[in-house]
């Protein structure tokens, strides 16, 4: 029988959900009957939320769960990968988040990416579909990751008394709720206090591990394994992955969103130092702490065991603390397949239903169909997280952030290059998701370099060329997203909310 701390410690988790649906609950009490304020929020989130959910969105139990386990794996070699992130993604965030912020804030209605990139490229069906099949195709299994951490949390903790696939449906029936119920606001509410308990939760086993285990577990660690000491690995793959990752953050389709969310100009700012205290802390400092002292106090974890060396700290810690622990654990998941699970809906619900097929459709319609086909994507993750991973959605898996990069050089042509056009956009994204699913499916590295990479010069090669062989791109679309957005003063944006208030659409502009 599970020892009464468990008990305790499954009350206070359960607590916690309870309290997310009643965050979810005030989020739908501000909430419209309309799309734009469903998913974004009408652009109207404050920038200490938005700072917020920028470290619950991008930081999932991949951090809580992996960023130990790759530390404990490759050693200093993935306190690089970590840690060199931040080099990339603040400016990327920062510099291509701005553009995004300002062009919303313009008399807009965005919600998805697919509406920023069709109304500069002048295009209303063929890259709307594109682009919302690469964010749905390579996010959706992403989420059922997210529950499986979730399912191993409870699992282990709970010394296997709760199975995984019990855990998976407890927390996603929970999740399914409050995100269809609250919408943008409701997740934003709920990734504030997931953020807070994920940073708190590793600061405390940090804290534990660095004022109970001997002093010189470091040195001996050190001694024990090379790869504490010295990179193990090619530089080459190394230092492209970290490059890589943190160039793509600002257009994963769940972070992009956030920029059409954010009130201010410091919303920008905020997701930007959010990724930057994320990795800096959470992925490099903790992981390090924790992951290093991991391989002396459990030695010989293999795979996947990896990934459960926090948690193995955790049970040691004080009964007390294990419901919090659990808590935080759980968070690291949910913050993330929420916003993935939110961005999902917003394509199905303005991309496919709203623009492509019945565009008359009243706003309270559309609000309806938007809550019900969030919680369905919900539901339908959850299902898939119970089921064994095969080799198809290992393949899918390992395609989502080299994925979401294919979206990168787009961004940055849509408001630096005016001779981009809609068909050399369209026939770059194609392009470059062919050469993905070629590479990874036939295991071939070109150059040992991070895959994303050549995926993204497919597509700017073939972008290149193809827009120079077709009709320029609209002037008007030109003139307003690369020299409008770059004149347009941030005070004077300040509190936009875009089109929406004003009854249009995105088929109006």
């Amino acid at each position: 029988m599970p020892s009464i701390w468990v008990w305790m410690g499954l009350t206070v988790t359960t607590v916690y959900l309870l309290v997310l649906v009643y965050l979810g609950y005030r989020g739908s009490q501000l909430t419209l009957d309309d799309v734009s304020d469903y998913f974004v929020a009408e652009g109207t989130i404050s920038s200490a939320l938005i700072f917020l959910t920028g470290i619950g969105t991008a930081l999932s139990s991949f951090t809580f769960l992996g960023g130990s386990g790759i530390t404990y794996s490759l050693g200093i070699a993935g306190i690089v990968i970590v840690g060199a992130i931040v080099v990339t993604d603040i400016p990327a965030m920062v510099i291509l988040g701005e553009k995004f912020w300002k062009i919303s804030k313009m008399g807009k209605d965005y919600v998805t990416p697919s509406d920023l990139l069709c109304d500069r490229f002048d295009d209303s069906s063929t890259l709307r579909v594109i682009v919302a099949l690469i964010a749905i195709g390579f996010s959706f299994f992403y989420i059922a990751i997210q529950f499986k951490g979730m399912g191993l949390v409870l699992n282990v903790l709970t010394g296997e008394f709760i199975s995984q696939n019990a855990a998976i449906a407890y927390i996603g029936l929970f999740m399914a709720v409050y995100i269809a119920i609250g919408g943008m606001r409701g997740v934003v509410y709920t990734d504030a206090l997931q953020a807070i308990l994920l940073f708190g939760g590793l600061a405390a086993v940090s804290l534990w591990i660095v004022f109970t285990v001997p002093g010189d577990i470091y040195v001996r660690a050190t001694e024990q394994a090379a790869k504490v000491g010295t990179i193990q690995g090619d530089l080459i793959n190394l230092y492209t992955v970290a490059a890589g990752f943190g160039l793509s953050l600002p257009v994963w389709p769940h972070m992009w969103e956030r920029y059409y969310a954010a009130k201010n100009h410091s919303g920008v700012w905020g997701l930007g130092l959010a990724e930057g205290v994320g990795d800096t802390f959470l992925l490099t400092l903790f992981a390090g702490l924790i992951g290093f002292a991991g391989l002396v106090v459990f030695p010989g974890l293999e795979g996947a065991q990896t990934d459960t060396v926090v948690l193995r700290f955790i049970e040691q810690m004080p009964g007390p603390l294990l419901g919090l622990m659990m808590a935080a654990a759980v968070a690291a998941a949910m913050s993330t397949a929420d916003s993935i699970i939110l961005m999902i809906g917003s394509i199905f619900s303005r991309d496919v239903y709203q623009v492509l097929i019945s565009g008359d459709a009243s706003e309270k319609k559309l609000a309806t169909y938007s809550k019900v086909v969030s919680g369905v994507i919900a539901l339908g993750a959850l299902l898939v997280a119970t089921r064994p991973l095969g080799e198809l959605i290992q393949l899918v898996l390992d395609l989502s952030f080299p994925g979401y990069f294919l979206l990168f050089p787009v961004a940055i042509a849509a408001f630096w290059w005016p001779r981009a056009n809609k068909y050399g956009v369209s026939a770059g994204l194609v392009a470059g998701t062919a050469t993905l699913v070629y590479l990874l499916a036939t295991d071939t590295s070109v150059f040992n370099i991070w895959v994303g990479f050549p995926g993204a010069i497919v597509v700017i090669g073939v972008m290149i060329v193809v827009s120079y062989l077709t009709p320029e791109p609209p002037e008007d679309r030109v003139n307003e997203f690369i020299y409008e957005v770059r004149e347009a003063d941030p005070a004077d944006l300040e509190g936009g909310t875009g089109q929406h208030a004003k009854g249009g659409t995105p088929a109006d502009d």
